[in-house]
């Protein structure tokens, strides 16, 4: 008998993570998948760039705080829940839909596997943590991307029995698009060449939002433009704190800087790919740079992702400045990625394991 499958994810992390296993059950003749998230008409359209054309659902979000978007998305996976009668839901991503998700499912009886399983940081106040503990707490199966994630898990009581490490599916979507990107005439664009330049991709915004950590910023951004082209990809709500404090342009001000607002996914690869080394605020870039080797710096004190740490290309220096400028300055010697490796089953083949997870479990 086919079985029916709705996929769930909220913003472009989650669908990153969920993408190629649509596609790669949508090319089963087992399965027939269901993916649903929310209307982004401003954003961009990810399954068309993956050349999803099967059964997708966009949904509208009200806008507010956390529980009214919650409380919104949950009403819109129960009705199409209701409607669809699926076997079985798949939650990717760690915001507010991804959690809306997974509670309609409790709430409908409907059992569910999580993409991402068992990601974990010491900080419960860092964006994501705690949806990712409550999405987890809920699972019935948990698809985890590398070891910390099966520790974790074992460690808050889950048997293992329900713990299948697959590898990191947001590498899936990287390989499924890597062909693209290197077509991308973005450097070109940006009139940027490959190698020479530094990528600093601000979306931390509640980091930021403080006169001391923009002065921070400044000066950390002058001392890397003092040596090489810096590009910054900038979002919105940075565009916003910047303004609250009368800093808007304070970048575009240090020569050899320019800003840009964010790229698509296709492009931004590229520029990952071609960037000398990046600094970002965020854990965003952190696994596609580490599977391309490239120094990536990250102004944290914690990742939920500790193999790009241990193993790839990922170096945390927090939040204070010389710690900062002391990885750059190591970066720039090659310190970082002297022996980094891709982590275990970060290949491109996640979504196949979890399909044959599927198999056995919905035979």
């Amino acid at each position: 008998m086919v079985k029916k499958i709705l996929l769930a994810a909220g913003g472009n992390p989650g669908l990153l993570r969920i993408l190629s296993l649509f596609k790669a059950l949508e090319a089963a003749e087992a399965y027939t998948p269901v993916l649903a998230s929310p209307a982004t008409p401003a954003g961009e359209d990810l399954p068309a760039l993956f050349g999803i054309t099967g059964d997708t659902v966009s949904f509208e979000v009200e806008s507010g705080s956390s529980v009214t978007r919650t409380a919104s998305a949950m009403k819109a996976f129960e009705a199409l829940a209701i409607e669809r009668k699926p076997d079985l839901a798949v939650v990717a991503g760690d915001d507010d839909i991804s959690l809306a998700a997974a509670l309609a499912s409790v709430g409908l009886g409907l059992p569910f596997g999580r993409i991402g399983a068992g990601m974990r940081t010491s900080n419960r106040a860092v964006p994501g943590e705690a949806n990712r503990r409550l999405i987890d707490s809920a699972a019935d199966m948990f698809f985890v991307s590398e070891h910390s994630g099966i520790y974790n898990l074992v460690g808050e009581g889950v048997d293992e029995e329900r713990i299948f490490f697959v590898g990191n599916t947001a590498i899936d979507s990287l390989a499924t698009v890597i062909e693209q990107a290197n077509d991308s005439d973005v450097p070109g664009r940006f009139g940027i060449e490959p190698k020479t330049y530094a990528m600093l991709r601000l979306e931390n915004a509640a980091a930021l939002d403080s006169a001391e950590a923009l002065d921070r910023l400044e000066r950390v951004v002058s001392v890397i433009a003092g040596k090489h082209p810096v590009l910054v990809l900038q979002n919105a709500d940075v565009d916003a704190v910047m303004k609250e404090h009368g800093r808007q342009g304070m970048l575009e001000a240090i020569a050899g800087t320019q800003v840009r607002p964010p790229v698509g996914y296709v492009d931004f690869l590229r520029l990952v790919k071609d960037a000398l080394f990046i600094l970002t605020d965020s854990e965003g870039v952190q696994d596609e740079s580490t599977v391309m080797k490239i120094p990536c710096i990250t102004m944290l004190d914690e990742t939920p992702s500790p193999a790009t740490i241990e193993i790839g290309t990922n170096v945390l220096a927090g939040t204070n400045e010389e710690d900062i400028l002391r990885r750059i300055a190591e970066v720039a010697e090659g310190k970082p990625v002297k022996h980094a490796k891709i982590p275990e089953k970060w290949d491109g083949a996640a979504s196949q394991r979890i399909m044959e997870v599927l198999d056995r479990v919905l035979e």
